[in-house]
Order: C-alpha cells, then sequence, then structure tokens
C-alpha cells in the first residue's frame, strides 16, 4: 500500500515540519489544524473553530471529499470550559449537520502559539481513485 503525504497551496505553513495530509489506501489523516497565521489567531475559540472547519472542508474538497467523510476527530482545547462557552459543539453541528464523527475532546496544556485555544485533527475515508 503506498503513502501519500501532501501540502495544500491554500493553507500556509508553519515552521514545524508536517504535511497537511497523509493517505493511504482511503484513508486521509489530517494533521492537527489550528487558526495560525489568520486574523483568527488571536480570535475566540468560536472563530478558530471555524477557521479549522474550513481548512479540513478544503484539504477534504481537494481530495475529492467532503466533511462528510470524517469518520474520527480529535479536539485538543486549552480550556474545556471555554469550549462549552463558546458554542464549539454548535459550530461543529454547522459544518457536520447530523453526521457527526467520532469525536474525542481534550484539554491541553498549551499548543504550538500562546494565543491558539484550539486544534482538531482528523481522520477522513475517500475511495481512492
Amino acid at each position: 500500500m503506498t503513502i501519500k503525504h501532501k501540502n495544500y497551496s491554500g493553507i500556509p505553513l508553519t515552521g514545524s515540519p508536517h504535511f497537511h495530509s497523509v493517505r493511504t489506501g482511503d484513508f486521509l489523516f489530517l494533521a492537527g489544524a489550528t487558526a495560525t497565521m489568520t486574523s483568527a489567531e488571536n480570535g475566540t475559540m468560536a472563530v478558530q473553530t471555524r477557521v479549522i472547519f474550513e481548512r479540513m472542508k478544503y484539504i477534504l474538497e481537494c481530495e475529492g471529499g467532503s466533511l462528510g467523510d470524517v469518520v474520527k476527530m480529535t479536539s485538543y482545547v486549552t480550556d474545556l470550559s471555554e469550549s462549552a462557552k463558546s458554542q464549539t459543539q454548535e459550530i461543529r453541528r454547522e459544518y457536520f449537520g447530523e453526521s457527526l464523527p467520532a469525536s474525542t475532546r481534550a484539554q491541553v496544556a498549551g499548543l504550538d502559539g500562546p494565543s491558539l485555544l484550539i486544534e482538531i485533527d482528523a481522520i477522513a475515508m475517500i475511495p481512492e481513485e
């Protein structure tokens, strides 16, 4: 089975060495996405969440899929109580509808930038062409 590593021109690269996605077979693994290098970087968790979902949507569309193909998602937040206040669950439902993927949410001590409040990675199933 082939493993393909890919970056996307519509998403900036950070200083850390990584790829935006890795594909093997029908599985597409999306690296942790944040709102870094956008105006939302210093915004609320809700604003950052929207940027992350837009980035994920862009990658999935580039690969011939959609958010409906996401089967697993992990969210890393710096403050679980802020996560509830910022209505990130409602934003998630806006983007995914009733086809919500299996999800995990964990509080972390920090992310790769002092103003970042949330990071999300995902696994999608998109049939190989």
